[in-house]
């Protein structure tokens, strides 16, 4: 323990003053006075610990899968029990067998006209017009939403509120009846939500709306000339030209979607093909990383995890529980895609991991280029998700054609 009671000394020291010494070098006699045997001792064990556990594991071959619990029996000579979960036995069969029909990717001409029209649509003008609202017209209004008791409705009130009527941004029925609308008018009408509306509460409901019509614009969409393509797309071509484009680029992001859609259905199916028995610590720890994502998604959303609970009225028993399958079948495909990899040879050879990365590289400005080499040097996470994704293309490439 000496070596580990050392560092312990030393790190403690940073932090204790002493008249007289410099931090880091305070005597050892002194530094146990200052702080107590118990704290060097507690530190020492906590630096020891990781290291020693280490060393044991890779001195035994230990294939460890999961954080292990510590069990400390003796401080002193220091003795303790760790428990840990280890790679399971895997068994993956039948998925040679897979089939993936693929599917030609088909583009309509009337995906072409929607986007020569979104095109024209944020290049539109609007000019405010003393007449009655017609569909395609551009309006705001103010609205509220009532229940069958005239109580005010969560979430359906909007002031100003601009739309393009015919557009179907709000909910089915409702831009209808603003068709005859002058400014200045008020309209109540009621419109029933969705049966499969996304906010459970308005499924089937019917809401009273009380509208007030407060602007109306008439909208000017402009022609599809060359000099407007030009201006717009920076491109010198006639409309045909830039149909055609269009239409290439849509296939291509079709032919993508396919692939991607193709590779997910094959991954489903691995999972049927994979036998193995979840050690539960590494079922939890997934489960643990799962929620930390969900917190994530909602601080983003500005919404604190007590908050959500709160206003869900959920256990966080009962959110872990929500996750269990999905996290079985997240670590049963990734012991099954490890287990294929070894199984058919999938391997990444230095030189085309290094062509790869000097492809990432070249990608970013040459300022950047120094930066974003050193992210996938070995053993970094970028490097290791680069390495990830190139088996799977190899896989995809081999089972799916």
């Amino acid at each position: 323990m000496e070596k580990y009671r050392a560092q312990a000394v030393k790190q403690i020291s940073q932090n204790v003053k002493v008249p007289g010494f410099r931090a880091g070098h305070v005597p050892f006699d002194m530094l146990k006075e200052k702080v107590g045997q118990d704290v060097i001792d507690d530190y020492t064990i906590e630096i020891a610990l990781p290291e020693s556990y280490t060393e044991a594991v890779m001195k035994e071959k230990v294939q460890a899968v999961s954080r292990p619990k510590i069990n400390i029996l003796e401080k002193n000579p220091l003795k303790y029990e760790a428990t840990v979960a280890i790679y399971p036995e895997v068994k993956v069969s039948g998925y040679e067998n897979i089939k993936i029909a693929k599917e030609e990717p088909k583009v309509e001409e009337k995906e072409i006209d929607d986007i020569l029209a979104n095109v024209q649509k944020r290049h539109a003008t609007y000019k405010t017009v003393d007449r009655a609202a017609q569909k395609g017209d551009r309006v705001e209004i103010d609205f509220e939403g009532f229940d069958d008791g005239g109580a005010l409705l969560e979430n359906t009130k909007s002031s100003n509120h601009p739309l393009v009527i015919g557009e179907g941004s709000l909910v089915p029925g409702f831009e209808d009846e603003l068709v005859g609308l002058k400014a200045g008018e008020k309209k109540s009408f009621k419109v029933t939500f969705p049966k499969d509306y996304f906010h459970k509460p308005f499924q089937g409901k019917a809401v009273e709306f009380k509208v007030d019509m407060k602007k109306v614009d008439e909208v000017t969409m402009p022609e599809l000339t060359p000099e407007f393509l030009k201006t717009v797309l920076g491109e010198d071509k006639t409309l045909e030209e830039i149909k055609k484009i269009t239409r290439e680029n849509l296939e291509h992001d079709k032919k993508h979607q396919e692939g991607v859609r193709r590779e997910n259905l094959f991954l489903e199916k691995l999972v049927d093909c994979t036998k193995v028995e979840i050690p539960e610590a590494l079922e939890e720890e997934e489960i643990d990383g799962m929620i930390d994502e969900f917190k994530n998604e909602l601080s983003e959303r500005g919404i604190p995890f007590d908050k959500y609970l709160e206003q869900t009225k959920k256990e966080i028993k009962e959110i872990r529980d929500d996750r269990r399958k999905e996290a079985v079948k997240r670590l049963t495909l990734r012991f099954g895609l490890q287990q294929i990899f070894e199984q058919e040879k999938i391997e990444v050879t230095p030189e085309d991991l290094q062509k790869e990365i000097d492809h990432v590289v070249g990608l970013y400005p040459q300022g950047e280029q120094a930066k974003v080499r050193k992210e996938y040097t070995e053993g970094t996470y970028m490097m290791r998700r680069l390495e990830n994704k190139m088996r799977m293309d190899k896989l995809f490439e081999r089972f799916l054609g």
